[in-house]
């Protein structure tokens, strides 16, 4: 993600409409969903406001950006940290991992928007991000508007920053396959001297749980001091080292390689007890996942169905449980008109949780399906929007 994304510092430059929702009417002390921007209805944010909100004074802010959109998610797990430290959550429901221009304008109209409703303090306003939203909002705060950064699960883009003026928490699961990227950023930064905090979790490549947010809020707001990353240990290394193997084992493998080694990782990844085999095993299939799935969603946006049915099916195999991934290889099976493949990949998909009837039902690639038993068994079995 290049620097160049910096916003001006004018949060409010634009005349807004009439605010459709008043802020004493938005519930306090309760997650929201959706609050709908007054300037453009096609940007939306989830919301957080503590039940002691009054615009009697300013309060501090922390915007989350999420590589999929998804606002409430981050907004649900600094909900009960942000009521104890006095916060306002905000969410994105439109910035996400692809078009620097589409996350640029959804951030424009966050910050325009909550300005406009609500009395927040300028020099408290903070961005957390996760994955590609970590390193959108490391780059957004080197505009030197944004007093801190909450990076979750990746760092910059590319090298750090000479000038890094704003207080980083960074936080990866053990799992995560981008572990000792987050770790070695901490280290340089504290290295450097500047206000950093590293703190790992039990998980994979996600946001902080909640059970660290109130520790990341605390730091950011001056409460807790600075401090080194732990020393880098043998296990620590040895993971490193077998997550590398790994990733170029199943880089340069052809599919039939890497269906085994996927196999193999699969066996380890799913061993009851934590262990270096286990994290290798699991940072290499998420790693690969993750890869897969962005291949996969980028052939099928360009209608290569032959190619992204080859690419999901990997997929799957990687994260046999992934809801989403089980849809996207049906929509590439019904893409090349296998009927059989693709109703069983629907059927996967809803037996591993994926509800979306509305999208099932106006996909046009399933349009060929529609009349046989099998989908309109699948379909009924789902709730109506």
């Amino acid at each position: 993600m290049p620097r160049t994304i910096l916003l001006s510092g004018s949060l409010c430059a634009a005349a807004l409409a009439a605010i459709a929702l008043a802020d004493d009417e938005i519930p306090k002390g309760r997650v929201v969903d959706r609050v709908v921007c007054s300037g453009d209805q096609s940007q939306s944010y989830a919301l957080y406001l503590p039940a002691a909100y009054s615009r009697e004074h300013a309060w501090p802010i922390l915007y989350c950006l999420d590589p999929g959109a998804r606002g409430r998610v981050p907004v649900e797990r600094f909900q009960q940290a942000a009521e104890r430290a006095g916060f306002i959550v905000a969410g994105s429901n439109n910035s996400r991992n692809g078009s620097v221009d589409v996350a640029r304008e959804a951030i424009r109209w966050l910050l325009a928007d909550t300005h406009e409703r609500f009395a927040i303090d300028d020099s408290r306003t903070y961005a957390a991000g996760f994955s590609g939203g970590a390193r959108l909002a490391l780059a957004w705060a080197g505009n030197g508007q944004i007093a801190g950064v909450i990076a979750c699960g990746a760092a910059f883009g590319g090298s750090i920053p000479k000038n890094v003026p704003f207080r980083i928490y960074a936080t990866a699961g053990v799992d995560d396959f981008n572990y000792d990227e987050v770790y070695a950023m901490s280290a340089e930064l504290s290295r450097r001297g500047v206000s950093q905090r590293f703190a790992e979790f039990s998980g994979g490549h996600d946001w902080l749980p909640e059970t660290l947010a109130g520790e990341a809020l605390d730091f950011l707001s001056g409460r807790l001091k600075p401090a080194p990353p732990p020393p880098e240990s043998p296990q620590q290394k040895k993971v490193a080292l077998g997550y590398s193997r790994f990733r170029q084992e199943l880089a340069r493998g052809d599919d039939a390689a890497r269906r085994s080694t996927i196999s193999w990782l699969q066996r380890d990844a799913d061993h009851p007890e934590d262990s270096p085999v286990r994290r290798v095993a699991r940072r290499a299939l998420l790693g690969f996942y993750v890869g897969a799935a962005e291949q996969g969603s980028a052939q099928l946006d360009a209608k290569r169905y032959s190619e992204a049915a080859q690419t999901w099916e990997l997929a799957v195999l990687a994260r046999p449980k992934n809801a989403e991934a089980w849809y996207a290889l049906a929509q590439s099976r019904a893409g090349i008109h296998d009927r059989r493949g693709a109703l069983g990949a629907l059927e996967r998909a809803i037996a591993n949780g994926f509800d979306d009837r509305n999208r099932i039902e106006h996909d046009p690639l399933f349009d060929g399906l529609r009349n046989d038993p099998r989908f309109a068994a699948a379909v009924s079995a789902l709730k109506l929007p």
